[in-house]
């Protein structure tokens, strides 16, 4: 009976002792990112019979539980992700936003500087004063263009290099969790209970690897956890962990940036797998693939047309007029003011432009005349339609942002023309290189005193051109900041509303999942007082036990 009695007692100090280590345990990693305080759970061991009944034979150390809680871990991995990618697309709308809009790095002031010397070159045609003026704000007025397109070239440039660095970073997380599913898997198939603490940096690594690309886990009945990025696409198998590879151009990106959009490309089953921003929705990597063809990518194919705008019509208009020669001593017919947008090739008809409300395809092509039609020609891949002039030019089923609109005198049959649109902003220039140059008059007929060829250049200021002549070169400008401010406004909102849905979220976690220092110092309490309690009736049995012994001497 002593026996059965200080046994009971023992068993009562080991699960003491094993409550007061999980507790220890608790209390050293209340601080350690990712922990779940553990618990020892207890149960009682077999009972004996007796005629008098059923006794007890103590306690029973039954396993060392982690408490969390799956569907509170789901919600926080959910609002994380979102937090990641709202916050990346936040800052990087904010940086395209300050460039567009800011007084010193906007397009509105060159802009209104140049037709201001515009009207006064009209005011005093033979003024050289004036047509310096006009020569220099032309000047400023393409660096500007050049200046900002080459800015938001620079951020497909800079979300290359973050796509191909979180991708490396991915790839290192999902190796961590492989291997953890390895040890995982072996540990608890030789003792059969869970491994709580690899468990605990199992899913640590998979909440990093949460806040730089949303995925999703399903658990297997092993151990091993499988994780999905995106919209389901297998990143860790098992052991086996699927690598993003180099990123790769996407051939059905729509808009052909220099340098090109590079998206993520995952290697599954030994094939290469683009995910773009339609299948990856959250995390860093999310944020970059949406500020990118949300933010970036429209500004660039705005701003772009913008400028083919500008460059086409002030150089129809300066075409049109004429300038006197001194080293001829005789009016000139003017030339191209800017770089050239429409190129005759054959003949020397001039052709019009009317661009769309939708963006203009980022793209170089060829214009022939058969005497009653255009053929368009697209240079990349030689795609072509043939349409009456005013028809939106559609290749592909995609509609390219423009029509042709006749100038005068007609074009003739045969005659031919590039469209310089692709990258044109990135290229732009003032082409003249002397003030004379500057074609003031309305013909050579013309007296070298003549503005009227500068009064309608002065008029693109205020005439309808973009959008089938609806908004005006500073208007469509105006649209490009507006839609960029409301973008960025939205994300910063977007952001600060998931941090207070992760940070609740992550509360409600550490509720069930986090140590709690005054519980923990309850439990050594509690756990102290069992283990004296138990060391007592160890003492009293063996007391027992001795006056057994010495009855029998």
């Amino acid at each position: 009976m002593a026996s059965g009695l200080i046994g009971i007692g023992i068993s009562g100090l080991y699960a003491a002792q094993a409550g007061i280590r999980t507790t220890e345990h608790n209390i050293s990693n209340v601080n350690t990112t990712g922990y779940r305080r553990q618990e020892t759970n207890f149960s009682t061991q077999t009972p004996t019979f007796t005629g008098a009944g059923w006794f007890g034979n103590g306690v029973a150390i039954e396993s060392v539980r982690r408490l969390y809680s799956q569907f509170l871990d789901n919600e926080v991995q959910l609002d994380q992700a979102q937090l990641s990618r709202h916050e990346t697309y936040a800052a990087q709308a904010g940086q395209v936003d300050t460039r567009l809009s800011d007084s010193n790095s906007s397009l509105s002031g060159p802009l209104n500087s140049f037709f201001d010397a515009v009207n006064e070159v009209a005011n005093d045609p033979a003024s050289a004063a004036a047509r310096q003026t006009l020569l220099a704000s032309g000047r400023n007025l393409s660096g500007r263009v050049n200046s900002l397109y080459d800015s938001l070239q620079q951020k497909v440039e800079d979300s290359n290099k973050a796509i191909a660095g979180l991708s490396t970073q991915i790839n290192s997380y999902a190796n961590q969790i492989a291997t953890l599913n390895q040890s995982i898997s072996r540990q608890e198939a030789l003792n059969g209970q869970p491994a709580n603490d690899l468990r605990d940096q199992r899913d640590q690594t998979i909440a990093d690897l949460n806040k730089l690309v949303n995925v999703t886990t399903v658990q297997q009945s092993g151990g091993d956890l499988n994780v999905f990025v995106g919209n389901g696409h297998a990143l860790v198998s098992g052991t086996r962990a699927n690598q993003f590879t180099t990123p790769q151009t996407d051939p059905s990106d729509s808009y052909n940036t220099n340098p090109a959009a590079k998206f993520p490309v995952l290697n599954v089953s030994g094939g290469s797998l683009i995910l773009n921003g339609a299948q990856i929705t959250g995390g860093e990597l999310g944020g970059w693939l949406a500020a990118r063809d949300e933010v970036v990518k429209p500004a660039l194919a705005d701003l772009n047309r913008i400028a083919v705008s500008i460059g086409a019509e002030v150089n129809r208009v300066h075409n049109g007029g004429a300038y006197y020669d001194t080293a001829t001593s005789a009016m000139t017919a003017g030339g191209d003011f800017f770089s050239s947008v429409v190129a005759q090739t054959s003949g020397a008809n001039w052709i019009g432009l009317n661009l769309t409300g939708n963006r203009l395809a980022n793209e170089d092509y060829t214009v022939s005349y058969d005497g009653a039609n255009y053929t368009v020609t697209r240079v990349s891949d030689s795609a072509a339609a043939t349409v009456a002039a005013g028809t939106e030019i559609t290749l592909g089923g995609v509609a390219q942002g423009f029509s042709i609109a006749a100038g005068t005198p007609a074009p003739a049959n045969g005659n031919t023309w590039t469209l310089n649109f692709q990258n044109y902003a990135h290229g732009m220039s003032a082409q003249l290189s002397n003030i004379e140059q500057i074609a003031a008059a309305g013909s050579t007929a013309s007296g070298p005193g003549d503005n009227s060829n500068m009064l309608a250049l002065a008029t693109l200021q205020t005439t309808g051109i973009l959008d089938n002549g609806g908004t005006t070169f500073s208007g469509a400008y105006n649209q490009l900041v507006s839609n960029g401010a409301a973008l960025a406004a939205e994300a910063d909102l977007n952001s600060k509303a998931f941090n207070t849905l992760t940070a609740q979220a992550r509360e409600a976690q550490q509720s069930v999942s986090g140590v709690n220092l005054d519980e923990e110092a309850v439990n050594l309490i509690r756990f102290q007082q069992a283990y004296q309690a138990a060391a007592k009736a160890i003492s009293v049995a063996n007391t027992l036990f001795d006056e057994i012994l010495a009855i029998g001497r």
